[in-house]
Parts: C-alpha cells; structure tokens; sequence
C-alpha cells in the first residue's frame, strides 16, 4: 500500500508562522532606526558619565567647606562642577563666595557675571561686567556680555549696539569673539 503525505497546515500554524515573520521584521526594523542613533546614544552616555564622575565629587568637596568655609580651592572647583552641568543656580553663589575673597580675580567675575545672566539676573551681570571694565577700561569681553545683556535680556536695543560696538573696536586678536560680535550687530540692522 502506497501512503499519500497530504501537506495538511493547520489555520493557525499559518498564522503562528505569520506572527513570528511579523515579529522578525519588526525587530530588524527597530534595530535599523536604532542604530542610526547609537553614536548619539554613546556620546549621551559618556557625558552622563562625566557628569555623575563630577558630582561624585560634590560632597567631599562641601564636606571641605563645612569644615573649613573659606576653603578657596575648594569653593573655586564646585563652582567650575556646576558651571560646567550649567546649574546655574548652584554655580552662581560659589562664583559670588569666590568675587569676595578675591574682587581682583577678573576670570572669577567674569563667571559670575556669566552664572549672574544665565539667571536672568541683569542687574547684578551688568555690575560685574562694569566691575571688570573698572579695573580694565575697553575690555573687548564685558562689552560683549554687555552687549548681550541689554540686546537679549533687557531689550535697550541703543545700549546693546554701543557696546557691541565698544567691543568690536577694542577685539584684536580673537577672531572668534570678533565673528560673534560682528553676528549680534549683523541682528540688530
């Protein structure tokens, strides 16, 4: 007797193959999209990285402080943490602490200046810039954050264009301020 093999699929073996098929796709599918972001991804992940390596540091850094609150290198290297993760509501007191122990430190009150603005905080920008201008009359740098102040924060359109001006004059060698000073005046046309 001759036995006859009937290919007998079921309904639902067919859909089960349909289903891991759909599956399959989809999973590659995802891993396409995916992929085309993994250097982003990987960039993301390494600056997670460096930020939780910074504020890692936090704490034995305040432990410093509260033994000793003049402690300047201490103070100096939690302002530059936060600065850097641009928590500007953290940096700025340390950048204060930092102006009053040291008011001669021109690179100190440019950052806080800097944290100053980043919280809208205009007023109290514009005296450390004008402290810095003080104690270096014509410096290309404070006329700039001036200049930027008053044209994006305050809105005095004629008092931004006076010291992006200033700044333009007294830039000499750094091309790159001079290019940015040269775009924000460019704006104001």
């Amino acid at each position: 007797m001759r036995t006859i093999t009937v290919n007998n699929e079921s309904p639902m073996r067919k859909m089960v193959i349909a289903m891991m098929g759909v599956g399959v796709l989809a999973i590659f599918l995802t891993s396409f999209v995916m992929g085309v972001d993994v250097p982003a991804s990987k960039e993301h992940a390494g600056a997670n990285t460096k930020d939780s390596e910074m504020m890692s540091s936090v704490a034995p850094l305040m432990a410093k402080l509260k033994d000793n609150p003049n402690d300047k290198e201490a103070v100096s290297q939690l302002a530059h943490i936060f600065n850097e993760s641009e928590q500007w509501e953290k940096a700025e007191p340390f950048w204060g602490k930092l102006v009053a122990m040291d008011p001669t430190n021109m690179g100190t009150r440019y950052h806080h200046g800097f944290a100053l603005a980043q919280l809208s905080r205009f007023p109290e920008a514009i005296a450390e810039y004008e402290a810095i201008l003080k104690a270096k009359p014509g410096d290309s740098t404070a006329h700039f954050y001036l200049g930027l102040i008053n044209k994006h924060g305050l809105k005095k359109m004629d008092l931004a264009k006076k010291h992006l001006q200033q700044a333009k004059a007294a830039t000499t060698d750094d091309p790159e301020l001079l290019k940015e000073i040269e775009k924000e005046l460019a704006d104001m046309k």
